[in-house]
């Protein structure tokens, strides 16, 4: 299932968010609530999410080893 995917500025998920990983001022966080991953480029935009943990970290992988 393909969700939609909007580059929306965040808060940085400093309270309802887990960081799982940072990359080149990338995050890649999870949700406490809902579980739900995403991703945060060094603006606080998201820029990807999903509630498959492989597929968004092979989503990050890819947009860090990119930059």
């Amino acid at each position: 299932m393909s969700l939609p995917n909007w580059r929306l500025p965040t808060m940085g998920g400093l309270i309802f968010w887990n960081t799982l990983d940072k990359r080149k001022g990338f995050k890649l966080q999870q949700n406490k609530n809902t579980g739900h991953f995403r991703i945060l480029d060094p603006s606080e935009y998201r820029i990807d999410w999903s509630f498959d943990e492989g597929s968004i970290r092979n989503s990050f992988y890819q947009i860090t080893d990119s930059r």
